[in-house]
């Protein structure tokens, strides 16, 4: 707004002058306050210096002020105005160097408050300076500039934020003060007209009483057109967009418009006579109506309730002072503006605008020719690329493949239709590195339903992709070698012998077992026996035909599979891999190790039952190969006399498999008790046995090395486990004197994911207090199944469950592999326990390992406890818990009583 007269330059700067005085006073005394504050704080000698610039510039403006009022003359007043607002630059550079002490400290709390007081004097210098925008820029934007400055200096991350809002609030504080300038200006114009309209009035009186007859004509027609100004002034007012309203010096409404009864959902009989300062509940609005009484334009920005509670709204109101003729405030006129919508969609827009900047995902906005107009952080995370060096490219600038192939014409006919579009692409980021990654296209249209632009979504789906493709090949390769695993080796002979059923054609399958492995394993420990498998598997890999499968079915157990080979080649095929492993040389430190292999040989044709058949054929074939002396080959015959001597494990799978269709096995149970606590809860290790057709008890050592054999251990395991929880559920309410029940799992159960979810489901059903049920692994078994041990483990752990590694010691590199399995006790290997009072070697190693397991804040378990002197030998060394007859004999489960 320009200014109207120099009358009104002149009320600007005394209006200017006014609200200098009492700011600069305050300002000597905030120092005051300031040094007495901080003087313990920060450098005595840099505040005292601070506090007297400070002050000396206050001083200065105060002596400004007092020469402004004894001057009568004030005929050029931008003089004043240029002294003024140099003084105000001053004062502002003054204070602005309050900030730099945020540098000399490390407290948060100080920093937070040399923050907090430069906001509030940048607050504070608007209605100081609202007569004067120039005034207040000079002292507000070094205070804003220094400040700034320090908090992006510091490059602390919460500093960055602080910085950003007080960008933010800063262009607020200059909003308002402009705000605040228009409305004086206003107010000064609107009294200036209104002197002078009385200044013309008197004249036109005088003029009047001169020349009443000659002028009365005149008169008449000034009196119309002065009512049909009041007229339209009125209707103006009246059908406002905005609400406007008269109030007298007391605050009670004189007048109100339409739109002022919409804005508060009153009517206008109850709004006149409305007195506001006994009935405005709000406090910033009551001191702005207060603030127009006392001369000053006052203001309200926020969400406004009214008095009696029913209708809520979001205003901009602006109250100004009304002067009689005689200059005293008479009233005030208000301005009401409902922008509760404008709020609520700037709101919308800061959290959709928010949302989109922190996505985690890329985000991309195209106009609707596919020029790029919008990137999120994320995409320049993702690709590479700032915002500037693609805004206004294309999108082919990370397509991997041309914009004209099939599946990019394809997204442009789907969303130029209309539709989105969703799907995995390949994408190249600005170091040429390859990423996947989900895309979501969508097109926007405008309220016609034309497209204007295209969002874009991209979800890196690169590990994913990457994890997907190991995991395939993980479910069908042995991790360690890298071969085949048994599973897909399996699918894979199914098919062999179906096609043999089908058009009789002839192949072969070999099982190999390594001699002597277990010596490598004993003596260098299983890393080193992982390594002799790794360069055996890659050896046997470039021996044989590409249609052979080699495949790794577990342990040192491997198989062939040769397609399409007669009995002369497999033969030839078997003695030359014996022959290759047998001139192998294992290098480990400074250890060389030979070993052999034992290979079983079968025929797979038109008479093959399956592919069970097969393995159980060519597995009898290398077990009679080791029979006979190991190193060797041997065929599968029906009339082998060799293969006649394995036929008794057939006849234990059998009675196996009868006993778990029968439910002819027993359980039983041995107790374990601690060395440390004799107020311990119970413990008992549950123990398998097999009921005999003649009654007789048959014990595990008779028939589990055939289970082993032929994968019956999963389903006995099943079996105990099912029998044991159901024990336990029939005994819930006399559970608190058991402390545990030890179940014994093994290998093969490790790898099985359908009786992990059963164990959970059996768990869950029955209600079992699951930290009553302990898995015995043993450490053979645990470390041959590494992998699937640490899953069944860490799974079943997290529902409470403990965990035993049974048989520790057995080994040579037990310590290497035990940090990897997370049990919570050690089962000390009965071969040493036995013999401890007469073997000093067996003595140490139970020493040793018990002390491992206490340092890994394991539990230990000796087993094979068969006197009492072994037990006290034991408690000296510090085991925690005890096994064997001279504790507790094994006894049928059912006997076991817990009342």
């Amino acid at each position: 707004m320009t200014l109207g007269s120099n009358e009104i330059l002149v009320e600007q700067t005394r209006q200017l002058f006014q609200a200098a005085l009492a700011s600069n006073v305050v300002q000597i005394g905030i120092v005051a306050v300031f040094y007495g504050i901080f003087n313990d704080i920060l450098d005595h000698d840099l505040l005292l210096l601070w506090c007297l610039i400070v002050s000396s510039v206050a001083g200065s403006r105060l002596v400004l002020y007092w020469l402004y009022n004894r001057t009568k003359e004030l005929n050029d007043v931008k003089h004043w105005l240029r002294l003024f607002t140099f003084l105000s630059a001053l004062a502002g550079i003054a204070w602005a160097s309050f900030s730099l002490f945020y540098l000399v400290t490390e407290d948060s709390a100080l920093k937070s408050v040399f923050i907090i007081l430069t906001c509030g004097i940048l607050a504070a210098a608007v209605p100081i300076f609202a007569a004067w925008s120039s005034a207040y820029y000079a002292n507000t934007l070094p205070q804003f500039i220094v400040l700034l400055s320090v908090l992006l200096y510091s490059q602390e991350t919460v500093a960055s934020y602080i910085a950003v809002a007080l960008v933010i609030y800063y262009a607020m504080l200059i909003s308002v003060n402009r705000d605040a300038n228009r409305n004086i200006l206003k107010a000064l114009l609107l009294q200036h007209k209104n002197d002078s309209l009385v200044t013309k009035l008197n004249v036109e009186i005088q003029q009047r009483e001169q020349l009443i007859t000659e002028r009365t004509h005149d008169l008449v027609n000034a009196n119309h057109q002065l009512l049909d100004s009041e007229s339209r002034l009125h209707s103006i007012i009246e059908y406002s967009p905005v609400g406007i309203f008269y109030y007298d010096i007391t605050s009670t409404l004189l007048t109100v418009n339409k739109h002022l009864e919409e804005i508060l959902a009153t009517d206008r009989d109850v709004l006149i006579g409305f007195n506001m300062l006994e009935n405005v509940i709000d406090q910033q609005m009551l001191e702005a109506i207060k603030q127009s009484l006392a001369g000053n334009v006052g203001q309200y920005h926020g969400k406004y309730t009214s008095v009696n509670g029913n209708h809520t709204v979001f205003l901009h109101a602006e109250f100004v002072p009304i002067y009689s003729e005689q200059g005293t405030v008479s009233g005030g006129v208000g301005m009401f503006e409902d922008i509760t919508a404008k709020e609520d969609a700037s709101a919308r827009l800061t959290k959709l605008s928010r949302a989109v900047e922190c996505s985690p995902n890329a985000v991309i906005i195209t106009s609707a020719d596919g020029d790029i107009e919008y990137t999120n952080p994320k995409f320049s995370l993702l690709t590479g690329y700032a915002d500037e060096e693609v805004i206004g490219k294309k999108p082919t600038l990370f397509h991997l493949e041309p914009e004209n192939s099939a599946v990019y014409r394809q997204i442009w006919k789907t969303i130029r239709s209309g539709k989105e579009w969703r799907g995995e692409l390949q994408n190249r980021t600005k170091d040429g590195e390859l990423y996947w990654a989900q895309h979501y296209i969508a097109p926007v249209t405008d309220s016609e339903g034309k497209i204007t632009h295209y969002v874009g979504i991209q979800e890196d789906v690169t590990a994913a992709k990457e994890i997907s493709k190991k995991l395939s090949y993980q479910a069908s390769h042995d991790e360690l070698t890298g071969l085949i695993n048994r599973h897909e080796f399996e699918r894979r002979l199914n098919r062999v012998v179906a096609t043999a059923k089908k058009d009789g054609s002839q192949h072969a399958l070999c099982f190999l077992d390594l001699d002597q492995f277990k010596i490598i394993n004993d003596t260098c420990g299983h890393i080193a026996g992982d390594e002799l498998l790794r360069q055996l598997g890659g050896i046997l890999s470039d021996y044989l035909r590409k249609r052979d499968t080699l495949a790794r079915l577990g342990g040192d157990e491997f198989a062939i599979l040769m397609e399409h080979c007669d009995y002369e080649h497999a033969t030839r095929t078997a003695n030359a891999v014996r022959r290759l492993v047998e001139q192998f040389q294992f290098l480990w430190e400074e250890h060389i190790f030979s070993i052999g292999v034992s290979i079983g040989v079968t025929e797979i044709n038109q008479k093959t039952a399956s592919s069970t058949e097969a393995l159980i054929h060519a597995d009898s074939a290398c077990y009679a190969a080791k029979d006979l002396g190991r190193n060797r080959v041997h065929h599968y015959r029906h009339n082998d006399e060799q293969l006649a001597k394995r036929e008794g494990e057939f006849r234990w799978v059998n009675k196996i498999k009868q006993a778990l269709a029968e439910n002819s096995f027993l359980l039983y149970v041995q107790p374990i008790i601690s060395l440390a606590d004799t107020d311990h809860g119970r413990i008992y290790e549950v123990l398998l046995r097999l009921q005999g057709e003649n009654g007789e008890v048959i014990s595990p050592g008779s028939f589990l090395p055939a289970a082993e054999r032929y994968n019956l251990s999963g389903h006995i395991d099943r079996w105990v486990i099912d029998h044991t929880f159901l024990w336990l559920k029939n005994h819930l309410q006399q559970l608190d004197e058991l402390d545990h029940l030890a179940i014994n799992l093994s290998g093969c159960s490790l790898g099985d994911d359908a009786l992990l979810g059963h164990i959970i489901k059996q768990i869950q059903v029955y209600n079992l207090p699951s930290h009553k049920i302990k898995f015995e692994i043993t450490e053979t078994a645990a470390i041959a199944n590494l992998r699937d041990a640490q899953v069944f483990i860490k799974t079943l752990s997290e529902y409470g469950c403990l965990f035993a590694l049974d048989d520790f010691g057995s080994g040579l590199s037990s310590f290497a592999y035990l940090k990897n399995l997370p049990v919570d006790s050690l089962k000390i290997d009965g071969m040493f326990v036995r013999d401890i009072l007469d073997d000093a070697i067996d003595e140490a190693m139970v020493k040793s390992i018990n002390e491992i397991g206490h340092v890994m804040g394991m539990k230990t378990i000796a087993e094979f406890v068969e006197s009492d002197a072994i037990k006290d030998r034991l408690q000296e060394m510090g085991v925690d818990y005890v096994q064997g007859y001279a504790i507790g004999e094994p006894r049928p489960m059912e006997t076991v009583s817990l009342s």
